[in-house]
């Protein structure tokens, strides 16, 4: 009789367990297609997989192809404490199709989009709030903010230009006092949801660029664009267009809607997805923009600001440095394999460790008919 309950307890068990994975794997199915690379320590490669499906800006990150491509889950970490750190971390992934580079850009915003366009400002010593100005950005942490007082949502990607020996291991992207990098020079694709966001949440797009006689100039077929900036280590700038005659930028006649965007806020899943779009090479501005080759590899690293939460400026997210390189490959024809666990984003990994802890805790109940211990 104990022997045939055993049998049975150790059937119910199996089952149960079973279930249970099954249930952890759906749970991991519906979070997110294709298992994202845990990108961790080193400079981890993101593959940009060629394509020949053109970039859908309605609505980013619906293209058929990026289904079949693995994100790369990038942690990140405060730039300035406390104010900073809002965001743990960003997915990302890239293609191209032989002339122009997608990078795709996934992250949770539990507190919702934001579009606000409130100059930055901060409580001084006294109690007296003072608005922000370059000379006070290395003694400022925190940016003051509230309920109606916020600042917009932004995403950036860096690209290491020069130097590669004066690279720093962490980007920070520090402003300091003056916008510089501590060591050699970068370009900065930085999306805004104010003024760079074709959005009527956006009242400030397109961002107030004129030519050099003053002519305002627009993105091409209106689109959303991220602002185009050369960092060095003696300041940081915008490089195209033209704000006026009092804030000239590296090349006023050169375009500054060359990074096309597509972007998309959930109020669902309280997710941001924004998607770039430029073409390898550039003839105007060239030499404070990075140019792009099949078979080449770059340094980049990623920044997320979540404006609800107090962070603009100097104060967000931010993260290692990483490698990318432009493939012509294409991307599998079809998902790939889970990896270990030791591959998995860290979500996903939570999910399965959660399962399989409940999943060892039935397994155990059901099997052992007579515990001798039941307290936890």
């Amino acid at each position: 009789m104990g022997d045939r309950m055993n049998r049975k307890g150790i059937r119910q068990g199996f089952i149960a367990l079973t279930l249970l994975m099954v249930l952890s794997l759906g749970v991991i199915s519906a979070w997110e297609p294709l298992p994202a690379v845990n990108a961790q320590g080193g400079f981890v490669n993101i593959v940009s997989s060629k394509v020949s499906e053109a970039p859908n800006y309605a609505l980013p990150g619906s293209e058929s192809f990026w289904k079949m491509i693995s994100s790369t889950n990038v942690p990140l970490a405060a730039s300035v404490s406390p104010g900073g750190g809002h965001t743990p971390d960003v997915l990302v992934k890239s293609a191209n199709d032989g002339f122009n580079i997608y990078v795709l850009f996934r992250w949770n915003d539990s507190v919702g989009s934001s579009f606000g366009s409130g100059s930055e400002i901060y409580t001084a010593p006294n109690g007296t709030l003072l608005p922000l100005n370059p000379e006070d950005t290395s003694q400022v942490n925190q940016l003051f903010y509230n309920s109606t007082y916020f600042y917009p949502d932004r995403v950036a990607m860096l690209w290491f230009l020069e130097n590669a020996t004066q690279r720093q291991q962490s980007p920070a992207m520090q402003l300091g006092s003056n916008g510089a990098i501590t060591g050699g020079a970068a370009e900065i694709w930085h999306w805004q949801s104010v003024p760079t966001d074709n959005s009527p949440n956006d009242p400030d797009f397109p961002g107030g660029y004129t030519n050099p006689l003053g002519d305002a100039v627009f993105p091409p077929d209106n689109l959303s664009y991220a602002e185009d900036d050369y960092t060095n280590m003696t300041g940081f700038y915008v490089i195209a267009g033209s704000f006026g005659a009092d804030t000239p930028n590296l090349n006023p006649y050169a375009d500054p809607y060359i990074v096309h965007v597509g972007s998309y806020f959930s109020d669902t899943s309280k997710t941001w997805t924004v998607e770039m779009v430029r073409t390898f090479a550039t003839s105007e501005a060239s030499q404070y923009r990075i140019q792009l080759a099949t078979g080449s590899s770059y340094y980049v690293a990623f920044a997320v600001w979540n404006g609800k939460l107090g962070e603009s400026a100097h104060i967000k997210s931010v993260s290692q440095w990483y490698n990318l390189t432009v493939s012509n490959q294409p991307p599998p024809t079809s998902p790939a394999i889970p990896p270990s666990v030791g591959g998995v984003s860290a979500t996903q990994a939570a999910v399965v460790g959660i399962g399989l802890l409940i999943v060892g805790a039935i397994a155990g109940i059901t099997i052992r008919p007579k515990p001798r211990n039941t307290k936890r």
